[in-house]
């Protein structure tokens, strides 16, 4: 059984999307503490625009569930403004538009259940049938590559795949001596756009197409 074990992004790349996609399980993991530096609540789109979500009681301190979005900022409002501005005119704007609309609407108690909601509606957009696990609360308590292998084992799992950018973080032989094989999973395109947020790929691509590239990829 192959297993993917990621924190919830914002709006993440096309290769997140791919490596769920990959997958028999995916894990949410919101049990990890919060990374400024990361991709809980930033990302780039179209001509290296940054975009950034507003939070409440962010620290490095506390875990991605005991953060908030300040939906009622003035930041929030500039964030879908920004995203107007650059896609309007796409095919598809109004779909993944909707996607966040509904994200928000759901009254997210936090920074990780609003992105969890993010990626349960591509998920769903997508057509994508991996079971999604939607916390790994509970699940373990270490951290990094032992917490990543304790959650592949409570499921039975064999094999977990992560993100190219992972190989410089783990060691393929430690897994190996748990009984687990590591795998990294990279984009088969150098294509700039490709590192761009999904909401770029969201409006200018339809469902169908986004879905046919899930399985562009090449494991290492």
């Amino acid at each position: 059984m192959k297993i993917a074990i990621m924190q919830p992004y914002f709006f993440p790349y096309l290769g997140y999307f791919q490596l769920m996609n990959a997958v028999d399980i995916w894990v949410n993991m919101d049990h990890a503490s919060f990374i400024k530096k990361g991709f809980m609540h930033k990302n780039v789109i179209e001509g290296e625009q940054p975009i950034r979500l507003p939070l409440l009681g962010a620290s490095q301190n506390k875990n991605t569930r005991e953060i908030q979005v300040d939906f009622q900022s003035k930041d929030f409002g500039k964030l879908k403004t920004t995203l107007e501005h650059k896609y309007k005119k796409a095919p598809y704007f109004d779909q993944a538009l909707a996607i966040l609309e509904r994200a928000e609407s759901s009254a997210p108690d936090s920074l990780a259940a609003f992105n969890l909601q993010l990626i349960h509606g591509i998920h769903s957009y997508l057509g994508m049938e991996t079971k999604v696990v939607e916390t790994s609360i509970g699940l373990t308590e270490q951290k990094k590559a032992d917490g990543m292998i304790e959650i592949a084992q409570h499921f039975g799992a064999d094999e977990v795949y992560n993100p190219i950018g992972g190989a410089q973080l783990y060691d393929k032989e430690y897994f190996r001596s748990q009984g687990i094989e590591l795998k990294f999973l990279k984009l088969d395109t150098e294509e700039a756009e490709d590192k761009l947020s999904i909401f770029h790929h969201l409006c200018h691509s339809s469902a169908e197409e986004i879905k046919s590239r899930l399985n562009d990829y090449i494991l290492l």
